[in-house]
């Protein structure tokens, strides 16, 4: 076959054009240090470069759940120390108070603090994150835990109304349109703004407690893996009952009251060691989620390293093989532009000679 100029140049430039693009790719991993800079290049690795970045933004998002899940459980775990700390020292009120070396002003002083910490309690039930209450279930906009007066309850639903008045506690009984005491015939009424008792005598404020318990007790969950949710809120209902304030109250009432005895108060330890035992175990549960929460954070720190090691693996770039690659690539090139050079030097005069 009769080879042309015209035929070797061609080639010489088809060839130059392969160098070139050679020379640009490796120039192109170099500076982006991956093995693909555009999905073309290798349709398996950007594939698989994909399912590895959409794996690390949902590690991403479970990381930021799991840190929303210490807020809630770190807050319940603070609020649930300062119930065991207000129980304890009304306890030991409780075992002071039921002794009969204590007098009138004693006892007064002891209903006083026992007001406070009451008004504490509600305070701690009703701890928040961020604005949402972490005691009320699922209902996180409202607070679980109101103490009314009568003057409020107008207008208001009654619905978990609860009245504690002379050593009872009185539900609302919507049909009837009254409070009832549990377990008895005494009743409440509403009459404006006031609370009057079944013979119409109107009841003294500072003489009953009117407490609005919130009973939503759906869980409040987090999605820290696939498929994996874990409950952050804590069963405040058992805890933050309406026999726990009432006790309060009624402990306040009989410390007040000069006919009380040391006997009479004495039976308010066991009433409060109940609702120690009952935040003893709220706690314990709370705890236990804790520790889950620690072990899949864990976990999920383990995945994202190898998910990252794979991900690097895939698409990242062996920089010293590439450079090594892209020397050998230059040199062959210079050498084919150095070799078109001297084939194509000589003229058509040349050849005339």
């Amino acid at each position: 076959m009769r080879v042309t100029q015209g035929m070797m140049t061609a080639n010489s430039l088809r060839y130059s054009q392969s160098s070139y693009q050679r020379l640009s790719t490796l120039y192109d991993q170099i500076s982006a240090q991956k093995k693909i800079t555009r999905f073309s290049q290798d349709p398996v690795v950007a594939a698989k470069s994909m399912q590895h970045r959409q794996s690390l933004a949902q590690m991403e998002q479970y990381k930021r759940n799991v840190n929303e899940a210490h807020s809630w459980l770190n807050q319940g775990d603070t609020s649930l120390k300062e119930v065991s700390s207000i129980l304890k020292r009304v306890r030991e009120l409780a075992v002071t108070g039921s002794t009969d070396g204590y007098g009138e002003e004693e006892r007064k002083n002891i209903a006083h603090e026992l007001e406070e910490l009451r008004n504490h309690l509600i305070t701690v039930a009703n701890a928040n994150v961020n604005g949402k209450y972490i005691f009320n279930g699922s209902d996180t906009d409202n607070p679980p835990v109101q103490e009314l007066s009568p003057s409020k309850l107008n207008g208001e639903k009654l619905d978990n109304v609860k009245i504690t008045y002379d050593g009872q506690i009185y539900d609302y009984d919507a049909d009837a349109g009254h409070f009832v005491a549990s377990g008895g015939d005494d009743t409440l009424v509403l009459n404006g703004e006031a609370i009057e008792t079944g013979t119409g005598d109107v009841v003294a404020e500072k003489d009953m407690l009117i407490m609005r318990i919130s009973t939503n007790q759906q869980d409040v969950s987090f999605e820290l893996q696939k498929g994996v949710e874990i409950q952050v809120n804590t069963d405040a209902r058992k805890l933050f009952s309406d026999e726990l304030y009432s006790d309060f109250f009624m402990f306040e009432q009989a410390l007040l009251d000069p006919e009380t005895t040391a006997e009479d108060l004495g039976e308010f330890i066991s009433k409060i060691d109940a609702h120690l035992r009952n935040a003893a175990d709220v706690h314990g549960q709370l705890g236990a989620r804790m520790n889950r929460v620690d072990l899949m954070e864990d976990r999920l720190g383990q995945q994202e390293y190898f998910v990252k090691e794979t991900k690097s693996m895939n698409e990242d770039l062996d920089l010293s093989e590439a450079i090594m690659k892209l020397l050998v690539a230059e040199g062959v090139h210079n050498a084919a532009l150095a070799v078109t050079a001297r084939i194509i030097q000589p003229s058509l005069l040349d050849f005339l000679r």
